[in-house]
């Protein structure tokens, strides 16, 4: 397995995109029908994009319908491993094999959070956004809760600061952090602070974002 070359020729940090984006839905024709018990999350405590995951699990009441394991918190070349948590689905000592049974072809870094299909044993998402909108509805017919974080009303406006988010501040302190080029890294500081400060000036005028 390759790791993914994470610098573009000017110095800039280039994350990679996710590969695996199927989707948890209802009905029976589906390639993975919602179901209780046959998903299982992996996560990284260590990984902020697996918190949100984790974070939505537990908002949902989800922790009876899809179980979770968690990876150990320092990578070595051989990616996430599983030593202080063992994984109890597959017996796997690396999540690089659930990528390599899912599709033997992968070449990318291996990364987390990932949902796997245990009935298939494969890889159905390890795309945070994805997952996290699947945790909040698809399996509403399994939990009590009735909080929705991605209402219909709201979903433009979410979808527009999220991608502001995303791109200059959560992916930003690392465009930061592993420029290696001064022009690399001062450009992606400046839309840092920048994005930081438009945040704070909505946050002053309004108790949300959205």
């Amino acid at each position: 397995m390759l790791h993914h070359k994470e610098k573009s020729e000017g110095g800039e940090f280039l994350r990679q995109e996710d590969q695996f984006r199927s989707w948890v839905e209802k009905g029976g024709s589906s390639k993975f029908p919602v179901a209780s018990g046959r998903y299982h999350l992996y996560v990284s405590l260590a990984c902020p994009w697996a918190h949100r995951t984790i974070i939505v699990r537990k908002l949902k009441k989800l922790e009876n319908v899809i179980g979770m394991t968690v990876v150990d918190p320092i990578r070595d070349e051989r990616g996430w491993g599983f030593t202080d948590e063992k994984d109890p689905i597959n017996g796997f000592e690396y999540l690089g094999q659930a990528y390599d049974f899912s599709d033997s072809r992968y070449e990318a870094r291996v990364t987390v959070p990932v949902l796997w299909d245990i009935k298939t044993s494969q890889i159905v998402s390890n795309c945070d956004d994805d997952i996290m909108r699947m945790l909040n509805s698809t399996f509403d017919d399994f939990t009590d809760s009735n909080l929705d974080l991605y209402p219909v009303e709201l979903r433009s406006g979410i979808d527009e600061i999220n991608d502001l988010i995303y791109s200059n501040v959560n992916d930003g302190v690392y465009r930061s952090g592993f420029a290696t080029t001064q022009n690399a890294y001062e450009a992606a500081v400046h839309k840092l602070f920048e994005t930081l400060d438009l945040l704070e000036s909505r946050l002053s005028e309004h108790r949300y974002l959205t």
